[in-house]
Parts: structure tokens; C-alpha cells; sequence
């Protein structure tokens, strides 16, 4: 099988984002580039560059959620009559792009002023529109197989980027087609996503995040083709060093905790004084998951008493 990894430019501030032809039959489109012209004349020429069209493609499978790998789906779709595969978990917000009501809860428990959530809904339409809602997606979950004529992929539910993140994994050369899970370049961020089995709380996404790492880790993945950056060809030393940062960013957070106790949203003007625009939902995003994991390791403590969540550094007994 040739494997074909294509750079798609985004106007998203992490520039270009990487899509995979596995071109073999059935002819598969591993995520997709963003809805817009450019990424879609893109793809076009890159198809092109390699003896392939749209109308080749057979089948796409969506990695996650994230506009910037599944914008151009439907556009795609309904060029080639592709079938799309998606984990279950992303398949209903590929359906329902105005889930934003989810979030509001969220983001006022955390203590986010009422003006910034509503910046959020006007950026969070804004990446929306990036993309197209689709309606015609097959589910795909961890354990199942995407074959081809003279080989197949595994696909691993790996949580934790978003609930219902993917990879593809080849057992043949431990070769894993690894999206946003493995960024080479790219800080790790968990991002803020409501739960899928109780959209009323948070998914605890670090702490999922840190189990996929391990899941692949026992892989032991040769080459790990990411969303955005170049290969990693050295899952060990990757590992250890998000390990590292994980244990950082703990202590770094936990001294920024006043005894009292600070709201999510205190903590991240605190740790992240100078986020602006998106990246303010990312830091925000980055200091939930790294509290709800310091609750989890007991590191931190949280007070739900009242409407909005504080949270405190756990006195060494």
C-alpha cells in the first residue's frame, strides 16, 4: 500500500494540517482539510499529483471532530459518493454542528465571565462554519478493522483530544495514522468537550488522554503519522516527554493556587496571562483538564458548593 500524506492549508493559526491517502482499494481518505476554497484546490492537486482524483476516493474515515480535519466531508461525499466513518461519539456533533448550549454550563461553572462566553459562541460559529454538517456516517469503534484488498488497519478509540478520537493502527509495520493524538511539535491540549455520556459534566479529558498514550505505547508504533508537523519516529522519547510536561505543568498550576482556592477561569489568566482570541478557550481548555486530572491524582481539591468551582492545592498531611 502507498501511503500518501498530503499538507492541506487551514486558516487556523496551526497552519497546514495532514491528510492521508491510503491508496489501495477500497481508496481511502484518512481526514479531510477545512471547508474552503483553497484547502479543497489543495486536495485537488495533491490527488492529482499522485494519479488520483475525488471520484477515486471510496471511502473517508474522520479522525475527530475538529473542522480543520473534516470541513471538506461533505463536499467530498457528494463529489465521489464516498462512505464516512466516524467513532459514535463524533458522529452526533458531525450531525449537529449547534451544540454550543452544551458548552454554556460548562464554561459558567468554571467562572467565565458572561461577555467571554459569549465571544466563544461568536468564535465557536465562526470554526463551524468551516465545515459542513453531514448525516450519512457509519460508526466505527475500537477493535474494528478497515480492510483493504492486501491489508488492514486496527482502529483504537484513543479519548482524550476529543471524546471520540481515532487512530489507525497497522499491525503488519506498527505503523499508526495517529491525527491530533501525537503531535510532534504541538504541546498536547485535551480540549474542553462536554461529555458524551453526560453532556451535564466535563470529559475528563487529560486523564483519558494520558491511558491513550499508554495504549499506544504498547504498541510500540514505529512511525506515527500526526494531524499537523512532521512524523514521529520515536514513541518512546514522545511519550516520556508529555509525561514530563504533564508533571510540569501540575506543579506550575498547583503553585499559581491560592489557599483559598481559585475559579478554572482565575487559574488560566493566572497561568496564561497574555492568551488572547481562540487561544483563550485553549488555555482555559488546558487548565480544566490539568485541574480535573489534579483531582483525580489528588493533587487538588474542588469545591462544588456553590454555582462555580473552586479549586485548591491539597496540604501534604
Amino acid at each position: 500500500m502507498k501511503i500518501h500524506q498530503f499538507h492541506i492549508p487551514t486558516s487556523l493559526y496551526l497552519g497546514p494540517v495532514n491528510v492521508h491517502l491510503l491508496d489501495e482499494d477500497p481508496v481511502t481518505l484518512v481526514d479531510t482539510g477545512p471547508n474552503l476554497p483553497e484547502s479543497l484546490d489543495a486536495l485537488k492537486d495533491a490527488l492529482h499529483g499522485v494519479g488520483r482524483r475525488i471520484e477515486d476516493i471510496e471511502r473517508i474515515v474522520l479522525t475527530h471532530v475538529h473542522e480543520d480535519h473534516c470541513g471538506l466531508a461533505r463536499t467530498l461525499q457528494r463529489v465521489s459518493g464516498a462512505t464516512i466513518f466516524a467513532h459514535p461519539w463524533e458522529a452526533g456533533r458531525l450531525r449537529n454542528f449547534e451544540d454550543y448550549h452544551l458548552y454554556e454550563p460548562l464554561l459558567e461553572r468554571a467562572g467565565v465571565p458572561t461577555a467571554f462566553i459569549a465571544r466563544f459562541r461568536e468564535a465557536f460559529r465562526e470554526i463551524r462554519k468551516l465545515g459542513d454538517e453531514l448525516q450519512d456516517i457509519e460508526g466505527i469503534d475500537d477493535g474494528d478493522q478497515v480492510d483493504f484488498e492486501r491489508s488492514s488497519f486496527a482502529v483504537i478509540h484513543t479519548p482524550g483530544h476529543t471524546p471520540g478520537s481515532i487512530c489507525l493502527f497497522r499491525e503488519a509495520d506498527r505503523l499508526l495514522v495517529a491525527a491530533d493524538t501525537v503531535l510532534k511539535n504541538i504541546t498536547p491540549n485535551p480540549v474542553l468537550s462536554p461529555d458524551p455520556l453526560d453532556p451535564s459534566r466535563r470529559f475528563p479529558s487529560l486523564g483519558e488522554y494520558l491511558v491513550s498514550l499508554s495504549r499506544l505505547r504498547a504498541l510500540a508504533p514505529t512511525v506515527v503519522k500526526g494531524g499537523h508537523g512532521p512524523d514521529v519516529d520515536d514513541f518512546e522519547a514522545y511519550f516520556g516527554s508529555v509525561v514530563r510536561f504533564t508533571d510540569e505543568r501540575q506543579k506550575k498550576l498547583g503553585a499559581l493556587l491560592p489557599d483559598d482556592g481559585a475559579t478554572p477561569w482565575e487559574a488560566c489568566l493566572a497561568l496564561f496571562p497574555d492568551a488572547e482570541r481562540e487561544h483563550r478557550f485553549l488555555a482555559l481548555s488546558e487548565v480544566l483538564a490539568h485541574l480535573d486530572f489534579g483531582v483525580a491524582e489528588g493533587r487538588f481539591a474542588v469545591d462544588t458548593r456553590g454555582h462555580v468551582e473552586t479549586f485548591a492545592r491539597l496540604r501534604a498531611s
